[in-house]
């Protein structure tokens, strides 16, 4: 679920439960839910040519279409191997809130009104967490589940807090594309309390949801809670409850069992309690790629209402005339999903180059816009609040 790339098909897989009221049941869910995967190395995405600056108004616009792309400049990877966990640094933080513009190059009105803006009114929902920020400390305390040559960036398509436009259920994780087979590695030193097939026993929101899977809770805890971690999807697992495990150990290989949509590894991080209802956004917890940082932020009415689903481009510098990278708030409030207890985040996109960047929000026909500084391995924050 999240960096940069052109959206490609989604090739459907799905395999079936033993029983055929389990395979009925899985069926259904497929209906409603799944991971997304294969996505593609991120490549640069040409723009239109800029021309002179057109007006965007508050009125209707073209509902957004399959096209919309997100890409990276440089596909660099990280590898899994066992280290220390990272020590916790002071964050750069950006949280002056954004002033209302209305004024959109060509390039940028034609992006925005066929990808990102459409014309169902976005509508608040109730007031979101807002801790300090100041006070918060990054935690990517997870090395990538998978090597060197490899895949390792997370799918746009399907991100946290997400319904992949509509297609799934809300999603509680992040999916990172490989082939089956791929090598899986423990992301971090830990404990495994669960290895197996959840046929019997549920660690999803039922059981075969998740097929072959794996929960480590980790060595760390969080605010003087538990960690856990779970990597879902697998075709085989290769270790077991109550095993230790390394950073960098195998712990079994990508598949496509339970309800998925090709071979992937579904990856969710759960706070305090070992269950689907207490996850947080897990490209917050994995180590960003070499050279890349996190923009997380929230944004906002006045009062503090949640704002689902606003759509988030990413201008890169020093020019910030062409969109490189998009991203939209969580689609719920809380409930479903949750944000980090020390940032309260209503966004996040992760894996971004090094650099300086234009954010713009557009929220029912007015743009927002706010600069910040992306550094490497380090998460910018970014707020914006409506004005009204």
């Amino acid at each position: 679920m999240s960096i940069h790339h052109t959206v490609r098909p989604i090739f459907a897989r799905f395999t079936a439960a033993p029983q055929i009221g389990a395979f009925l049941a899985a069926l259904a869910v497929l209906l409603l839910a799944g991971c997304s995967a294969a996505q593609p190395e991120p490549t640069a995405t040409p723009l239109p040519t800029d021309t002179p600056t057109a007006t965007l108004t508050p009125s209707a616009t073209p509902t957004a279409t399959a096209t919309a792309t997100r890409t990276a400049t440089a596909t660099p990877t990280a590898t899994a191997t066992n280290t220390p966990a990272p020590t916790d640094t002071a964050t750069p933080t950006v949280t002056a809130t954004a002033t209302p513009s209305a004024t959109l190059t060509a390039a940028q009105s034609s992006l925005a009104a066929n990808v990102l803006v459409t014309s169902t009114p976005i509508v608040p929902g109730g007031p979101w967490p807002t801790p300090d920020v100041s006070q918060a400390s990054d935690h990517y305390w997870l090395g990538r589940p998978t090597g060197p040559g490899t895949t390792q960036w997370a799918s746009p398509f399907y991100p946290y807090a997400s319904t992949g436009q509509g297609a799934y259920l809300v999603h509680h994780g992040a999916d990172i594309a490989n082939p089956t087979g791929t090598t899986l590695l423990a992301p971090v030193d830990g404990t495994v309390v669960f290895a197996g097939s959840d046929s019997e026993t549920a660690v999803g929101p039922t059981t075969n949801f998740f097929g072959n899977a794996v929960v480590i809770e980790m060595d760390r805890r969080y605010l003087d809670q538990p960690v856990y971690v779970l990597l879902g999807h697998m075709s085989s697992v290769a270790v077991h409850p109550g095993q230790r495990v390394q950073r960098g150990q195998k712990v079994g290989e990508v598949g496509s069992t339970g309800i998925a949509l090709g071979p992937h590894v579904h990856v969710e991080v759960r706070i305090g309690v070992n269950d689907y209802d207490h996850t947080r956004n897990p490209e917050f917890w994995l180590e960003p790629l070499a050279g890349h940082g996190t923009v997380a932020g929230r944004v906002l009415t006045a009062d503090g209402r949640h704002l689902p689903e606003v759509p988030l481009l990413f201008y890169p510098g020093p020019d910030f005339n062409s969109p490189r990278y998009y991203a939209y708030t969580y689609i719920d409030g809380l409930g479903l999903i949750h944000p980090d207890d020390q940032w309260g985040e209503n966004f996040l996109l992760s894996d971004l180059p090094a650099g300086d960047y234009l954010v713009e929000a557009t929220v029912n026909g007015k743009v927002y816009r706010q600069n910040v500084t992306v550094q490497a391995g380090k998460t910018s924050w970014v707020e914006i609040r409506t004005d009204n």
